[in-house]
């Protein structure tokens, strides 16, 4: 499966599992990874090579 497929196809069921009115699950998760890496950055570590 190409992966922009597979990514479209995650992202809707993840959406899916979200209440009506909630931010999808996908720009929560986002947020999430952007905080951890942020807080990697801020320690001295590179999250890309991890």
């Amino acid at each position: 499966m190409p992966e922009d497929t597979m990514a479209a196809f995650t992202d809707s069921l993840a959406d899916a599992v979200g209440a009506p009115g909630d931010r999808p699950i996908a720009q929560r998760l986002d947020k999430m990874e952007r905080v951890l890496f942020a807080l990697a950055r801020a320690q001295g570590l590179d999250p890309d090579a991890l």
